[in-house]
């Protein structure tokens, strides 16, 4: 130590002679706030190929088709299934052929619908000859089989939000907004975010209208996410916005919120019961909320109040 080497000669031989031969005292361990880091945010990204602790798998995305309310569950273990009134959901394995490959996909996928009975994801293979990042893919028949879009071998989309005809994509890690007009056919580089963003929701009404959720809180784009404006510092919420309705937000620890402005301006509903992973809101303006430990939880009242949908085996 700093303080040791400047004693005299003289001390430190009275301190030898006081300790005869035994070992200095071991210096005490800094406190776990010194030296811990902080708790981590739960990102839907991070556990890329993982699961939610204790054999569960983690749930990144959730999509409700607004056709027959089946909900569709992408998780570090596999893609799942619920049918509408079935209590237990189901792990499928999609079935993708491109032009020049075919394999399997499951695990880690972005879920959107973009209608009735027509979801769109993007993600990775889990067995074939598939190229590493799928691009966009597209399925009619709830996961079963899927066809490629654009992007494959390309593009890994974290976050995939629609608003009427507009269909909106983030990168992994990345801060740059794609968008596209045809579907998901081709993409064009749009605003920025102001931080990578660990969920983005845009009106249903208008899309010019952006929220993004990120690790530094809360910001509200009026002009496609060309420019923002922060809001609240809160980090690793995750977002729905109803169609037509308020937009929502559930928060680390479980506050739910709803907000009539945009998000500029929020009331708090209720608790969701533990930190999501990821939200979802159906076309009856139900919010689903998936929670460590595989549990999805759903609100009928606007996230006042939360009831358990299912939890995945």
């Amino acid at each position: 130590m700093p303080r040791a080497r400047l004693l005299l000669p003289l001390l430190a031989a009275l301190a030898l002679a006081a300790c005869g031969d035994e070992e200095p005292a071991a210096e005490p361990a800094p406190t776990p706030a010194a030296t811990a880091e902080p708790a981590p945010v739960a990102d839907p990204a991070a556990p890329a190929a993982g699961d939610g602790g204790g054999g569960s798998p983690y749930i990144g995305s959730l999509s409700v088709d607004p056709g027959d309310g089946t909900l569709m569950i992408g998780t570090g273990l596999g893609l799942y299934r619920l049918e509408p009134d079935a209590r237990r959901a189901r792990r499928i394995d999609g079935a993708l052929k491109t032009p020049g490959a075919a394999g399997t996909i499951s695990a880690n996928l972005e879920l959107l619908h973009l209608g009735p009975g027509e979801l769109v994801a993007s993600g990775h293979p889990q067995e074939g000859d598939l190229p590493e990042n799928l691009g966009l893919v597209r399925s009619l028949d709830h996961g079963d089989t899927w066809t490629p879009v654009s992007g494959l071998g390309e593009f890994d989309w974290h976050v995939l939000e629609r608003s009427r005809g507009l269909l909106a994509g983030v990168p992994a890690d990345g801060e740059d907004l794609f968008v596209s007009t045809d579907g998901g056919k081709a993409f064009s580089r749009g605003g920025v975010a102001p931080a990578p963003p660990d969920d983005v929701a845009i009106d249903p009404a208008d899309p010019e209208r952006w929220v993004a959720a990120s690790a530094v809180g809360i910001a509200t784009s009026s002009d496609g996410g060309a420019t923002w404006r922060p809001r609240d510092p809160v980090p690793g919420a995750q977002l729905a916005w109803a169609e037509p309705g308020a937009l929502y937000r559930v928060d680390q620890g479980g506050a739910a919120w709803a907000s009539r402005d945009g998000g500029a301006t929020w009331e708090e509903r209720g608790n969701a019961g533990g930190s999501p992973t990821t939200l979802d809101v159906s076309a009856d303006g139900a919010l689903y909320a998936a929670l460590p430990g595989a549990v999805i939880k759903r609100s009928t009242d606007g996230g006042r109040t939360w009831k358990e949908l299912t939890t995945l085996d």
